[in-house]
């Protein structure tokens, strides 16, 4: 979720940097696009965590909670399939450090991916907005790598189709860690957790499963698995 819809100063936005991309630790450019999942090097960034809650649906539902538990699933399906996954967080913590600034803490996820030579990079967040009726799936993508969009693309749709939500399509973005990183990176809204319906899905194990076989399938497809 992103400082587009009104963030209270408890959620740190996803910052839309004004300037080009800085060059990333170790400054990798080489990643693979092709050859199947097994092998691939996968980063997965669960939204938010510790000092920052991210959106809190109406029934109190963190998304820092529902973000972290749909990339432990993703991880389970990805590394079953012989992709070597590395994650910015696997607990309820920040990557930077307890109230960072926004700038770090993103940039600390950024190097997450880069420190482990990933070939993909995978944001999960949920959306929000004032308006308690809007709901639905998005996917976004910064066209900097060349595959940006096939791997936004080839997600979205798979989360559509499994998810039933309403399908608000794949959107070129200026969100900081996928315009930051150099590899193909998506960040993924999955749901809007002020909407009533979508808070409950959110919340529910089944949904968490659902949209990571997604993700999962979308993968494979991008890497032609």
């Amino acid at each position: 979720a992103s400082m587009k819809y009104g963030a209270t100063s408890v959620r740190r936005p996803a910052v839309r940097p004004s300037q080009g991309p800085s060059t990333p630790v170790g400054n990798r450019v080489n990643f693979a696009t092709k050859g199947g999942l097994k092998g691939k090097r996968i980063t997965i960034d669960p939204g938010h965590g510790g000092s920052d809650p991210g959106a809190i649906g109406p029934k109190g539902n963190k998304e820092k909670t529902s973000t972290l538990l749909m990339a432990n699933y993703l991880k389970n399906y990805l590394t079953s399939a012989g992709a070597l996954v590395s994650m910015t967080r696997t607990t309820d913590k920040d990557v930077y450090g307890r109230f960072a600034s926004a700038r770090n803490e993103l940039q600390a996820r950024v190097d997450v991916s880069t420190r482990n030579r990933a070939d993909a990079f995978v944001s999960i967040h949920h959306n929000a907005n004032n308006n308690r009726n809007s709901g639905g799936i998005a996917t976004y993508y910064y066209p900097k790598s060349g595959y940006d969009y096939k791997l936004g693309s080839a997600i979205q749709k798979k989360m559509a189709a499994a998810s039933k939500l309403r399908n608000m399509g794949t959107q070129q973005a200026n969100f900081y860690v996928i315009k930051r990183s150099y590899i193909p990176a998506v960040l993924l809204e999955v749901g809007f957790l002020s909407n009533y319906r979508e808070e409950q899905l959110i919340s529910s194990a089944w949904f968490q499963k659902t949209i990571a076989k997604a993700v999962f399938e979308g993968l494979k497809e991008y890497f032609g698995g």
